[in-house]
């Protein structure tokens, strides 16, 4: 049985929990007390922050809201 392949949605979403959980490991070694954990953690946020304004820009131009018709009627 074929599997249906994942949207862009969804790539951006694992993409995003991904940045967090790099960021976790971050702190947690930032905690520990490993040099590269500030790094990592800042490298987590930034990914996962990016994804998800992918995510918000992509959920804006699947629902239409683009074309400057919200709000007005």
């Amino acid at each position: 049985m074929p599997m249906k392949s994942w949207g862009h949605r969804e790539r951006l979403v694992g993409l995003c929990w991904f940045g967090a959980l790099v960021a976790l490991c971050g702190v947690t070694a930032t905690v520990s007390g490993v040099p590269a954990g500030p790094g990592l953690a800042l490298a987590g946020t930034v990914l996962g922050c990016w994804e998800a304004v992918g995510l918000w820009l992509w959920s804006v131009y699947a629902t239409g809201s683009r074309d400057g018709s919200r709000g007005r009627r």
